[in-house]
């Protein structure tokens, strides 16, 4: 009979594959949906204000991705729905008073650029704004570990207690000991 080492099954399979880092493939669609759907419809409604919003859905995906180099990655990708819209004429004309070819594919080639290039850049802000949430939650939980119930006691000099004013059985007298220097 052939002797099996439970131990080195049960390391085989909880080894996390390396090549494909763990990508969160529920952010990255909502985002791209998100992504392209403000413009698409800011234009279709002549709702220009509406198409800020659009800036939500990098930032999950960035928010998600809890890396830099992994947010702009996931951010590039995300922006190719938006890219396919804005090529197929869903976000208006391309070049409407271009006259040459050249001009057209300079034009889309900045295009191309500019919607990548926001895509992973706003998907950087996200995985930033996770990094230092990240850390004044750490720092947080730092401070809060240091509890001062069980502190021992400073002795702190204590200051002169003020004398309160007392009494005397006359409204004059009680007006200029009001008024009185303290000792």
């Amino acid at each position: 009979m052939v002797e099996v080492d439970k131990g080195k099954i049960n390391k085989s399979k909880s080894k996390k594959n390396k090549k494909l880092p763990d990508i969160d493939l529920k952010s990255l669609i909502i985002g791209a949906v998100v992504f392209l759907f403000f413009p698409v419809v800011a234009y279709n409604k002549g709702l220009d204000l509406f198409t800020m919003f659009a800036a939500i859905g990098p930032l999950y995906i960035g928010y998600r991705a809890k890396t830099k180099l992994k947010a702009a990655i996931l951010g590039f990708i995300a922006a190719i729905p938006l890219l396919y819209a804005a090529t197929m004429g869903a976000l208006g004309p391309i070049g409407a008073g271009v006259t040459t070819v050249s001009q057209f594919n300079e034009i889309l080639i900045g295009i191309c650029i500019f919607i990548l290039g926001l895509g992973a850049l706003i998907s950087v802000l996200g995985a930033y704004l996770y990094q230092s949430r990240s850390k004044a939650r750490a720092e947080y939980e730092a401070k809060k570990g240091e509890s001062t119930k069980n502190k021992p006691i400073k002795d702190k000099k204590e200051k002169p207690k003020k004398k309160k004013l007392e009494d005397t059985g006359s409204v004059s007298q009680n007006i200029v000991n009001m008024f009185k220097p303290r000792r």
